[in-house]
């Protein structure tokens, strides 16, 4: 291979129907094709009894003659502990493991196209997909060979590919990306070639596989009418219900173009007996079933929008993305509701894929192995560093660079465009050999340069590199978190490290303290670090994503409760996680998380949390009907319909459709925190009567001890709490309260006698400390304090005794055994 060939920035989407690859080389786009042909290679995998297998198109042939042993589907349980069984070779596989298959497959169609096996590449995931999720993701790149791989957004790669084929128009876009397994929904803003992330929205469980799944309702239903019970809680009829399911799929994809499709599938076999299937469904009957999903899907898009102030009609560009998306009625539905046109020209099924190149081309991830040099060392140049962007909007950027080899004289710089027809001034270098020079584009492609030195005897010499390209298109802003990510506390709360929204790539740190007693001993963890993802201030309303454990077995000596600990946690540009824990009295580092699957939950733990959310559920609505509570009355019927979808979702998965019982999971935990939502409306009055009293408790300790800038503060936060209130914004209203309560805390501990009343309390209580050796010397040093009246010494044994309060088991069970509390 040549030193000057150019790049290949490798884009993969790795769908979960579908999956494709774009090459870009700094100026045209090339969508690869496999070995049939194709640009769309189905994720599909079989093993047969030899242990051979088989991806895309070759395996798809299977999946009505050998269901068994082919697996789709597995990008909604990436991040689980489910296994899929195929019981020819005896073997089952991981999710991640059967992505990495599909990877595998797409390296290789690579290389056949372009001589070229890539290191390096950009794959796309969901935008809301979880940090199990996209570990999980990161994991299956590096089993399928690469070396190095980065993450990018679904919707944003398909911003950024349509922003660069067609002349883009500054104002708000939103990307509608409906894939086969999930619906991402984003808001970007175009500002003169930068494109910024807004915001996100929108449902991992809600794509063309819900479609797929509503047909094969229908079709059920017109068997049992002609005496085939096919049932979906029967284990026996999974097989059967697997073969209907890829029928179904090819009935949507015929309906998108005609008004009927037939579904005929011979010696289907249900429990043992052989039966044939014959059934027509009709365009009219299709769409009546998929139109709640379409609205749901609009819902959410709104929602978005309202969020940012945007009404209907205000957005410049609508993309469609995704194979769903060809479907009329959804096209007819999106435009009427959204107010908005379709860019024109775009491949919903490789857009992902080509802006992800795109990015690919945006980081400089040049997919091409480490090269060798193409010349002998005598023949090179002296050689340069360079530093630019490898993609920009600007028309005329900087190349900053350095010259590396002094002992060659180079004294100035000189850049020329290859079509000649730009040259920069000959640009003198710096005492250090560093020069930075404004260079010219051509506009919307790729343009190469020649380096060129002078040594101070005025000859020229070409430089090491010879040539460098710089491309021009629209360029990303930095991407938000999709979730608010924290650290639960053994009280059940979680210690919120980024809010939904933050701008990546994050980092930050806080100190925390241990809960209770650590020792260093025992084969099992020591203290554990739960991490969640989530927007409620509860930890068992979030979900948990990861897991810091510290090892007893580690610890270098034992942690008395209170031991501080610096917690940091980062997430990179794709939203993967790296975090660690540092003990400060022993000055140990622990960085290892573990625990980012999902594990596996059983059919009868299902079932008793949907029975315990119907439950309450119908405690609100008994509430609501003798209230007269409209409001509350119609998002509890939405809440049942949700809870009866989630129910037939726990019959699937009784039979074994492992993605329902996923689906199942996740919906207890959005039902849980919205009937969280409606019980917590109920205690708006209380809210206020705990705002009337600590606001009386409090202003009198600082009218007497506080000065004259923390009065003004505490009456400015009642007033501002009072609106919060007023508006339902329960998070402003709680902070509002904490500052009432910090404000009127330290003025009343500047009163007489004020921590020796503290002491006798926590004294009292002492009995129940978590250390009780270490409480009873606390107690009497503290009285030996106040005998002495040494103040400062006894308010730090008072804040020793608060340290070693004993931990609600119960809530610390529910904030998922976090041993860590922040102070």
């Amino acid at each position: 291979m040549q030193q000057n060939a150019p790049p290949i920035y490798v884009g993969i989407d790795l769908g979960t129907t579908n999956s494709t690859v774009a090459l870009f080389d700094g100026s045209e786009m090339t969508v690869v094709r496999n070995s049939q042909g194709s640009v769309l290679t189905p994720s599909i995998v079989r093993i047969d009894a030899r242990a051979n297998v088989l991806v895309g198109t070759r395996a798809r042939r299977y999946l009505d003659s050998d269901p068994a042993n082919t697996r789709s589907e597995f990008k909604r349980l990436m991040g689980t502990s489910n296994r899929l069984d195929f019981p020819a070779a005896s073997l089952s596989r991981l999710p991640e493991e059967l992505s990495a298959e599909v990877l595998k497959s797409l390296r290789q169609d690579i290389a056949d196209q372009t001589g070229v096996l890539p290191e390096r590449a950009v794959i796309s995931v969901p935008a809301l997909f979880e940090l199990h999720q996209t570990a999980a993701t990161s994991e299956a790149a590096r089993q399928a060979g690469f070396e190095r791989i980065e993450l990018i957004q679904e919707p944003v790669a398909s911003a950024i590919a349509a922003g660069w084929t067609q002349d883009s128009a500054d104002g708000p876009w939103m990307v509608y990306d409906l894939g086969g397994g999930t619906f991402d929904v984003s808001l970007l803003d175009s500002r003169e070639g930068l494109l910024r992330i807004v915001g996100h929205d929108g449902d991992n469980f809600l794509g063309g596989r819900d479609f797929d799944r509503l047909t094969v309702d229908l079709v059920l239903q017109k068997l049992d009418a002609d005496g085939i019970h096919i049932e979906r809680a029967n284990p026996e009829h999974a097989l059967a219900l697997r073969r209907l399911r890829y029928a179904a799929e090819e009935a949507k994809i015929e309906l998108t173009r005609a008004q009927d499709a037939p579904i005929f599938l011979s010696g289907l076999d249900v429990g043992g007996r052989q039966v044939d299937i014959d059934v027509v469904i009709t365009r009219a009957e299709y769409e009546a079933l998929i139109a709640p999903l379409i609205e749901r899907s609009l819902a959410i898009c709104l929602r978005l929008m309202a969020a940012h102030g945007l009404a209907v009609g205000a957005l410049q560009r609508l993309v469609l993305v995704g194979g769903p998306t060809v479907t009329p009625l959804l096209r007819t539905r999106a435009r009427a509701v959204l107010g908005a046109d379709f860019g024109t020209g775009l491949d919903p099924m490789t857009l992902v894929a080509q802006g992800a190149a795109l990015f690919a081309g945006t980081v400089g991830l040049d997919g091409r192995p480490s090269l060798a040099s193409a010349t002998e060392p005598g023949a090179r140049g002296p050689k340069a560093w360079l530093q630019f962007p490898a993609m920009t909007s600007d028309l005329t950027p900087y190349v900053v660079g350095k010259m590396i080899e002094p002992g060659n004289a180079v004294v100035a710089v000189q850049i020329e465009r290859i079509d000649t027809k730009w040259k920069s001034e000959s640009t003198a270098c710096g005492a250090d050999g560093s020069f930075a020079i404004m260079v010219s584009l051509l506009a919307r492609q790729s343009t190469t340069f020649t380096l060129r030195g002078t040594r101070a005897d005025g000859s020229s010499v070409a430089l090491d590199p010879a040539t460098f390209s710089i491309s021009h298109g629209i360029t990303l802003g930095e991407p938000p978190l999709a979730r608010s990510i924290g650290v639960a506390l053994a009280n059940n709360t979680v210690l919120s490290y980024f809010e939904r929204g933050a701008p990546l790539p994050i980092r930050r740190s806080f100190t925390v303290r241990t809960a209770e007693s650590v020792h260093p001993a025992g084969d099992g963890y020591a203290l554990k670090v739960p991490i969640v993802q989530g927007e409620f201030s509860l930890a068992h309303l979030c979900r948990l994503v990861g897991t810091l454990e510290i090892a007893g077995s580690a610890l270098k000596s034992a942690l008395p409760v209170g031991a501080e600990i610096e917690l940091m946690l980062e997430l990179d540009r794709g939203g993967q996680l790296r975090a660690s824990a540092r003990v400060v009295s022993t000055d140990q580092t622990f960085d290892q998380v573990a625990l980012l699957v999902t594990p596996q939950i059983s059919v009868e733990e299902l079932d008793n949390a949907l029975a315990k959310l119907q439950g309450r559920a119908d405690a609100l609505s008994r509430a609501a009907f003798l209230s007269r509570a409209s409001g509350d009355a119609a998002r509890l019927s939405e809440l049942s319909a949700r809870l009866e979808d989630l129910r037939r979702n726990a019959t699937a998965f009784r039979g074994g459709d492992l993605d329902a019982g996923e689906q199942v999971r996740r919906g207890l935990s959005e039902v849980d925190a919205q009937l969280a939502d409606i019980e917590a409306e109920k205690a708006w009055p209380e809210l206020m009567s705990r705002l009337e009293e600590s606001f009386a408790n409090n202003v009198g300790w600082v009218a007497h001890y506080g000065s004259e800038i923390e009065r003004e503060a505490v009456n400015k936060a009642y007033h501002a709490a009072k609106q919060a209130l007023a508006a339902k914004f329960e998070k402003e209203a709680e902070r509002q309260l904490d500052l009432i309560r910090q404000l009127g805390t330290a003025a009343y501990f500047r009163s007489p006698g004020a921590w020796d009343s503290v002491f006798e309390r926590v004294a009292a209580r002492a009995a129940d400390s978590t250390d009780l050796r270490r409480a009873t010397e606390l107690v009497a040093q503290g009285r030996e304090a106040r005998r002495v009246n040494d103040t400062v010494a006894l308010e730090e044994v008072v804040r020793q005794l608060w340290h070693l309060q004993p931990v609600d088991n119960k809530e610390q069970m529910r904030g998922h055994g976090s041993g860590l509390m922040y102070f």
